[in-house]
């Protein structure tokens, strides 16, 4: 399947900013059967614009490979993924803003309003590659997706080659893209086309056809669902809440030819509740073999699949997924 970025995908949301919707945007939260006791999951302290934040934290906290090597990492990250591991009962919810903190010092962003989940979880990852020690950039690579694109000229044919990596699988919605990730995934391409296009070899004007395949696909899978589109009539930014079915397990072998296993279990998601500019998040995740809601200090056992929640579906936003 060919698909050529549309603006409002290129743009897609990850320098969204807004302020926290805290009280009125837990839509997903109301949905949820009635509390069970929680005896061995803690929850964060959101001070109102900081849900980004934990809902990213609780992802890594259920990535096995990620917390077997978390002793390695950044103090700050070190300190709150080891105070989520003392979970026993009574215990109050953890503070995550030294990490904050932490995050402001080297992004340069501010947390005052809130931040995309997305954009957090690629700055956390920067950071750990950033820092210097080797066991650091291997925990922020366990996401590294490798891609080689070819660009050529469509008269002469004349062809560059280059390499990169990335962190994540945008996935699209809507414009008659595929409403299931399995079928998206069957069928996912990177190929475009750029018009008015000066060929340096030819010295023709003419289109390049760019297409990128990914050559590796890493231990963790991320996707991030591009749910931000630009209201043409009113010229402003809103959320597409269309509905995506997301499977237990994942089989991703049309995405790269490799000779490591291909299938991928889904472990972690976070969801975007409320307008562009009042967003609100939270995650649920796997631990243990049992699924579990949080959002900020608020921890709730699902006895069923999360997926099977009223609502769910149209609000997911971020997906995790380990090979199995």
């Amino acid at each position: 399947m060919q698909r050529r970025p549309t603006k409002e995908q290129s743009r897609h949301w990850t320098n969204c900013l807004g302020v926290c919707h805290f009280t009125a945007q837990r839509t997903i939260e109301h949905c949820l059967p009635r509390a069970h006791r929680i005896i061995n999951m803690r929850g964060l302290i959101n001070v109102g614009t900081h849900c980004a934040v934990n809902s990213v934290l609780q992802c890594l906290y259920v990535t096995d490979d990620f917390r077997i090597t978390y002793s390695t990492v950044a103090s700050e990250l070190t300190s709150v993924l080891r105070d989520m591991d003392r979970n026993t009962p009574g215990m109050p919810p953890c503070d995550p803003n030294p990490l904050v903190d932490a995050l402001i010092r080297y992004s340069g962003m501010t947390y005052e309003v809130q931040q995309d989940a997305d954009t957090v979880f690629k700055c956390v990852l920067n950071a750990l590659a950033d820092d210097g020690d080797p066991r650091c950039k291997q925990a922020s690579g366990l996401w590294t997706i490798r891609k080689q694109q070819s660009a050529k000229c469509s008269t002469c044919n004349a062809e560059c080659v280059s390499h990169h990596a990335a962190n994540n699988v945008i996935v699209y919605i809507g414009n008659n893209e595929p409403n299931k990730l399995q079928d998206y995934m069957d069928d996912y391409s990177e190929t475009f086309r750029v018009s008015d296009y000066h060929c340096g070899t030819c010295q023709e004007e003419t289109e390049l056809n760019v297409t990128t395949d990914i050559t590796e696909l890493p231990a963790v899978l991320c996707f991030t669902v591009a749910r931000g589109q630009r209201c043409v009539q009113r010229g402003e930014l809103m959320v597409n809440t269309g509905a995506i079915d997301v499977p237990e397990e994942l089989d991703c072998s049309r995405m790269c030819a490799t000779s490591q296993p291909t299938k991928y279990e889904l472990y972690g998601m976070i969801t975007h509740t409320g307008p562009y500019e009042f967003s609100h998040y939270a995650a649920f995740v796997k631990k243990m073999s049992k699924w579990y809601f949080v959002d900020g200090d608020v921890v709730k056992q699902c006895p069923v699949l999360p997926l099977s929640y009223y609502n769910v579906p149209a609000h997911l936003y971020m997906l995790m997924y380990r090979r199995i």
